[in-house]
């Protein structure tokens, strides 16, 4: 009995005391961000770093009050991004650490509510990732998943080549999708640039060459 009652005390202990400070606590290695600025003239949101090392950054954003999962989300791999916001509108704006599968997400930081005094809708992308996948490793090709900075509202245009000057044009992308290569030879590295549409049928500049390969 005295056994039981010790096993309680230590658990009812660390129940109390041990989340978010444990280090088998996702969220403990993966520090919430704080300090959140906006800059109204270039619609600049920034935050302080809490946790460095590996990772990227989720931004949500949406109408005053808006619950989380229901905004539009935004990475980043910086500290800082500049919204594709709409002038006079209003927006809270949420910002959280994505530290990976192993040290998983931060808690969100914000909102923060904001008036936007400028319309900016054309930013180029300046983040990029991928994932590979094959059937066997005695495959001679691989299939790649690649993601980037997508403010969720516009259009993009992607390319896949193997040179490294960017190209005059791309495949249009649908909005929040990603771009997958199928076939790609695992001998053989690759660009990969991405660009954005803009509302008044411009682009932005590509990012890019990013590489992608299969070692």
């Amino acid at each position: 009995m005295k056994r039981l009652i010790s096993i309680v005390l230590i658990f009812g202990l660390c129940t109390a005391g041990c989340i978010g400070d444990s280090p088998y606590d996702p969220q403990a290695k993966c520090g919430t961000p704080i300090n959140l600025n906006f800059v109204k003239g270039s619609n600049l949101l920034s935050w302080n770093m809490i946790s460095q090392g590996e990772g990227y950054y989720e931004i949500q954003y949406g109408e005053p009050g808006f619950s989380l999962g229901k905004g539009t989300t935004v990475v980043t791999n910086k500290n800082s991004y500049n919204l594709p916001l709409y002038k006079d509108n209003k927006y809270d704006l949420y910002v959280r650490k994505n530290c990976g599968i192993d040290n998983g997400r931060s808690n969100w930081a914000g909102p923060i509510t904001v008036l936007a005094s400028n319309t900016t809708t054309c930013v180029k992308p300046e983040y990029a990732t991928y994932s590979k996948t094959t059937s066997s490793t005695y495959s001679s090709i691989f299939d790649a998943t690649v993601s980037w900075e997508n403010d969720g509202i516009s259009v993009y245009e992607t390319v896949l080549t193997t040179s490294p000057v960017p190209p005059a044009s791309g495949e249009l992308v649908i909005t929040g999708q990603k771009a997958i290569y199928t076939g790609l030879s695992k001998t053989v590295n690759y660009n990969f640039f991405v660009r954005k549409r803009c509302a008044d049928n411009t682009f932005s500049d590509f990012y890019g060459p990013y590489p992608i390969k299969w070692d």
